[in-house]
């Protein structure tokens, strides 16, 4: 899903600059002082292991890539704000470390990674954990996951195809290419994100004690008791 060089428009490359370091903004601002220092070892994980995985990608039609995400998790594990920073730090190293993704076309990766990539996800998951069911937070956990892949590939295949002539397709090619193949991969990211949650709180269960919504997740104890 990383957009190179060459193939934005200067047009969408301004405005999706714009946007990313509007939504950086105010997660900075809502994380300011106000993170939990038990989160910061497990940011630096999830922030090493979805560096690696987005590392994989492989070629689709219509001169695209695609890859797992990893973003879905990061949201839902670390919450939108932090989760999404942890998205824009791996995206900013792969960028000028591994010129996976261009300069040019960072603000569009930030902003369909780790904005709608995190924030999709986060709201979906939210909003199922009110019911304070496990099923109905797992079904919550791989809707958003799924969601939130496949809108940040449609939200790519937009600005691709916007970008025509400097991109050679498209909306008409651009926009299926991204979304039906991510909607593939975008399954696959709902069942990663379920084991990636679930196996963090077996393994941290201390994370509901940030994470009230994950309680649920913990069968023996039907949740963090108060």
């Amino acid at each position: 899903m990383h957009i190179p060089d060459g193939f934005l428009s200067l047009p969408m490359i301004a405005v999706t600059y714009a946007a990313a370091i509007s939504g950086l903004a105010i997660s900075f601002r809502k994380v300011k002082g106000k993170v939990d220092e038990r989160l910061i070892p497990m940011m630096a994980l999830l922030t090493a292991l979805f560096f690696a995985v987005q590392m994989v990608n492989y070629p689709i039609i219509g001169g695209t890539t695609a890859h797992l995400m990893g973003a879905p998790a990061l949201g839902i594990l670390l919450g939108p704000w932090l989760g999404s920073i942890s998205m824009t730090v791996i995206l900013v190293l792969q960028c000028f470390l591994f010129a996976d993704g261009g300069v040019t076309a960072l603000g569009a990766n930030i902003l369909n990674m780790a904005i709608i990539g995190v924030m999709v996800p986060y709201a979906f998951y939210s909003l199922f954990s009110k019911k304070a069911e496990r099923g109905a937070v797992g079904l919550g956990i791989f809707i958003g996951a799924f969601l939130g892949d496949v809108l940040g590939a449609v939200a790519a295949g937009l600005e691709l195809g916007l970008s025509a002539p400097i991109f050679q397709y498209g909306v008409s090619i651009a926009i299926p290419a991204m979304g039906i193949h991510h909607a593939v991969i975008g399954l696959a990211e709902g069942f990663v994100t379920l084991i990636v949650v679930y196996s963090t709180v077996k393994l941290r269960p201390s994370i509901t004690a940030l994470n009230r919504g994950l309680s649920v997740l913990i069968p023996s104890s039907g949740g963090v008791k108060e």
